[in-house]
């Protein structure tokens, strides 16, 4: 909540300077242009200019809290558009020193391009849902991300399950053949379990008599 405290109170105070910057600006480098003139008054204008966007820059890309990229990118393009489609309503409500055909300031002035695209770019990137999220929040959850469960393989219609696969309850396995306690009889041949055959022979491990 404070970090959305300070943005708004950073939007409501960069607003105008981003306003006078870009009108101003741009109403140097658009009369010296016209001139076709050099020198200090062009050189500070693009410098401004250069300024300008910085500030939008760092208000568009940074971890800054979204609120002021979306009051600045807000008054920006509103106003303009505002003067655009309903230009009385606009002359009737705002001070008339704002639209003075005489001053830079004014919403259809020289800078109304740059406001367009600069409103468009700062009201866009505060639209963005991973910007309002805390950074703290978002650098856990980067280094840290939810587990994904395995997939588990789909079984076929009427397929029956292994007995192997399950295990019994007492926690052992009911295949014979893993059994060590199987009784065998050592030939000639070879050692051969009894399989279950009838033997009245006394059988000592390691000789058969």
């Amino acid at each position: 909540m404070l970090r959305h405290s300070l943005g708004l109170l950073a939007g409501l105070v960069l607003t105008p300077l981003l306003w006078v910057g870009t009108a101003w600006s741009a109403d140097q480098i658009a009369e010296h242009a016209r001139s076709s003139a050099s020198g200090g008054p062009l050189l500070t204008g693009c410098a401004a200019m250069i300024g300008v966007g910085l500030v939008g820059g760092v208000l568009a890309a940074t971890r800054v809290s979204p609120l002021a990229a979306f009051v600045s990118g807000g008054v920006l393009l509103g106003v303009p558009l505002w003067a655009l489609l309903d230009p009385a309503s606009m002359d009737a409500s705002v001070p008339g020193w704002l639209n003075d055909p005489d001053s830079f300031l004014r919403p259809l002035g020289p800078g109304l391009p740059l406001f367009l695209a600069l409103g468009t770019l700062l009201f866009i990137s505060s639209l963005v849902l991973s910007r309002w999220r805390s950074p703290h929040r978002a650098r856990a959850e980067e280094a840290y991300p939810p587990a994904v469960a395995a997939p588990v393989p789909a079984r076929r219609s009427g397929a029956v399950p292994a007995v192997d696969d399950a295990p019994s309850e007492t926690g052992w396995s009911d295949d014979l053949s893993a059994k060590t306690t199987t009784p065998f009889r050592r030939r000639e041949d070879g050692v051969h379990p009894l399989d279950g055959e009838a033997d009245d022979r006394t059988r000592v491990f390691g000789d058969d008599r």
